[in-house]
């Protein structure tokens, strides 16, 4: 296989790709399709204060923040 072959394929990937319909949020995330908008406001709301409380820990333990 040559370079020629591999950019060839490389194109034509890339032109498939494009060529596809694109897919909304909801149908590629089929775990939160189900959830009523309050419900996904929680679940984001968890995982930024998830984000949060590991950040401080790790400014915690690498010394960067005095507590």
């Amino acid at each position: 296989m040559s370079l020629d072959d591999l950019r060839q394929q490389s194109i034509a990937v890339q032109e498939e790709q494009e060529a596809a319909e694109p897919q909304a949020l909801m149908d590629r995330m089929p775990l939160f399709k189900d959830l009523r908008p309050r419900e996904r406001f929680i679940v984001a709301l968890l995982i930024f204060m998830d984000v949060a409380v590991l950040g401080f820990g790790c400014l915690l333990v690498t010394d960067r923040m005095m507590p």
